[in-house]
């Protein structure tokens, strides 16, 4: 049984209710004619929605839920670029020192990174996948690919690279 199996089991035990079913069709219906005000019309909003259907695939389907994608987005720099900085990968990923320190430690933990301390500059850990990593990066980058694809052919190819160029200019936006 796989760690998130097993957390599943607990999580059922410890449930004092049935699980959630499905919206009946009267729930649905007022669902449905909920008004959203301005919501429809705020980019935080639509891109958070289209971020939580995101997330739930991604954890539905790459690596069983044990990765959740800013690991799989570190292990992917660190493979692309070997020796990285902590603090540079930290930078990229647009994550906090204190949060980087954490998610390193669960990929050194794992076994899929190393730290090096620099021979010019003690201060500076490099980063590198071990050959663990780079097969756990291999399997990764196969179900993150599929995954991908199943959003992606939502979109025509002109389509995807406009929305992806629309998204890069929001996030490297820094009012």
């Amino acid at each position: 049984m796989t760690p998130a199996a097993q957390i599943d089991d607990v999580y059922a035990m410890k449930r004092k209710s049935p699980p959630k079913k499905s919206l009946t069709r009267k729930a649905a219906s007022r669902a449905a004619s909920i008004d959203a005000d301005i919501l429809p019309t705020l980019l935080g909003y639509n891109i958070r929605r289209a971020q939580i259907v995101l997330w739930r695939d991604f954890a539905r389907t790459v690596a069983d839920g044990e990765i959740r994608p800013g690991m799989f987005s570190a292990i992917a720099l660190v493979k692309a670029n070997p020796g990285i900085a902590q603090v540079e990968l930290s930078t990229e990923l647009a994550i906090d020192k204190a949060s980087m320190v954490g998610l390193i430690d669960r990929l050194e933990d794992a076994g899929w990174i190393v730290r090096t301390r620099s021979q010019e500059d003690r201060r500076r850990q490099g980063l590198t996948l071990t050959p663990a990593g780079e097969k756990m990066y291999r399997t990764l980058k196969r179900e993150m690919l599929e995954h991908e694809q199943k959003f992606a052919a939502l979109y025509s190819e002109s389509e995807r690279k406009q929305l992806v160029t629309l998204l890069r200019r929001l996030h490297d936006a820094q009012p």
